[in-house]
């Protein structure tokens, strides 16, 4: 499949003209307009095609929703000034039938497992990790195909080298869609597949620690009852984002993911942004673990369509001996039980033991960088994945020996073994 693009002279748009044998999708137009939000007017057209997407997509993330993009796009574009952010609309006729948010992306060959020197890397990411998609289109898996290689042309004929997919589930349309575009362009998974650990809660939602042995769940009353000094503070309302993200700064500081990944939480403007942008639509649904006056743990969260994401986690590891980051956990299990109980809870990314233990489902998912064939490519691709199979050998070593889970409790929870 191939797809042709033409820069219009009169406007910052870009033309996407399919060939006339692409399986009926020849009717199909598709645009580019760059994320300026002086352009994105209520009344303009390309945001009236985005929001009727957005609205009538049963999957849609609010990571998608026009208002948020438009809102953070500007903060964005600071950081990453060597790409602009662009929305590609797909419309026939007058009738908008898909849309994908690219936003500006850097990120460093160390983070995608190279050897040497650290270099960055300027693209795009796919926000909200999928295209919305009308309701005629959802199952149609050669336009997820036709719609993602457009997307990706599009990418390498401007100044984004690659187009990153994060985090996408085994089982997803657009994981298919995948499978059938490596034989037209490159593609780097720096995670590989990973387990992703998922709660389904039960009808009866009290029926979810049912699958706990008693012994478990007199283990977890027990953790309770020696941390009920320690009290657990939703956060949904607009007035407690700013204090919130203040405590959880302050927890990060001192968390092992700081120690190992950097600052998770900055209190940075975005961040502010999108917490309010969460709350006032009623979806974001944030905890503190406070001792008193002091926050010890933090969970950032949100709740949308019927499913809990969450987001970012952290304690203060001079707590680390009483087991805060579980107690959090076994709280807002009971919080979500008792109120507002979702369909689903999603671990997001990562196998760790509490996810597995705590988890009814576990599935895969992965993130995938795309690159638009080429010999710099290529020889990108030949040392990063020279660099991956080098780090995955001393895993496995380290394993072997028994020395990896013990430096990986060292480095998290500054003791060996776990609780």
């Amino acid at each position: 499949m191939q797809t042709n693009f033409i820069p219009k002279k009169d406007t910052a748009c870009w033309t996407i003209q399919p060939e006339q044998d692409q399986n009926g999708f020849e009717s199909l137009q598709i645009r580019s307009y760059p994320l300026n939000p002086e352009q994105f007017t209520t009344v303009s057209e390309p945001y009236q095609n985005w929001r009727e997407l957005f609205q009538n997509d049963p999957h849609s993330d609010l990571e998608q929703h026009p208002d948020h993009i438009l809102s953070i796009s500007s903060l964005l574009q600071k950081n990453q000034s060597a790409v602009n952010g662009h929305l590609i609309l797909c419309r026939q006729g007058n009738k908008p039938v898909a849309a994908g948010i690219l936003l500006p992306k850097s990120i460093s060959t160390k983070k995608l497992r190279g050897l040497g020197p650290a270099r960055q890397l300027h693209g795009y990411f796919l926000s909200g990790k999928r295209f919305l998609i009308a309701k005629d289109y959802q199952y149609d898996h050669g336009f997820q195909n036709f719609i993602l290689e457009a997307t990706l042309s599009f990418c390498g004929q401007t100044a984004g080298r690659y187009l990153l997919l994060e985090d996408i589930l085994i089982d997803e349309p657009l994981n298919q869609s995948l499978i059938q575009l490596s034989s037209h362009c490159l593609t780097y998974s720096h995670t590989g597949f990973q387990s992703r650990c998922l709660i389904q809660f039960p009808e009866i939602p009290l029926d979810y620690w049912n699958q706990f042995r008693s012994k478990s769940r007199r283990k977890h009353r027990k953790l309770i009852r020696d941390n009920s000094h320690l009290k657990l503070v939703r956060i949904t309302r607009p007035d407690q984002v700013a204090d919130f993200l203040d405590a959880a700064h302050q927890i990060s500081k001192n968390t092992w993911q700081t120690q190992r990944l950097g600052l998770r939480v900055k209190n940075s403007a975005k961040e502010i942004e999108e917490l309010l942008f969460f709350a006032i639509n009623d979806s974001l649904r944030s905890y503190l673990l406070m001792d008193q006056d002091q926050p010890v743990a933090f969970k950032i969260g949100i709740q949308h369509q019927g499913i809990y994401h969450d987001r970012e986690f952290g304690f203060d590891l001079d707590y680390a001996s009483i087991s805060p980051g579980e107690t959090l956990l076994l709280l807002i299990l009971e919080d979500l039980i008792t109120y507002d109980t979702p369909r689903t809870f999603d671990f997001g990314i990562g196998d760790a033991e509490y996810k597995q233990r705590y988890s009814s489902e576990i599935t895969q998912s992965r993130s995938v960088l795309l690159f638009p064939s080429s010999l710099r490519n290529k020889s990108l691709l030949s040392y990063l994945k020279a660099s991956c199979w080098i780090d995955q050998l001393s895993r496995k070593v380290l394993k072997r020996t028994g020395l990896y889970t013990a430096l990986r409790h060292l480095v998290r929870y500054r003791k060996l073994g776990s609780r």
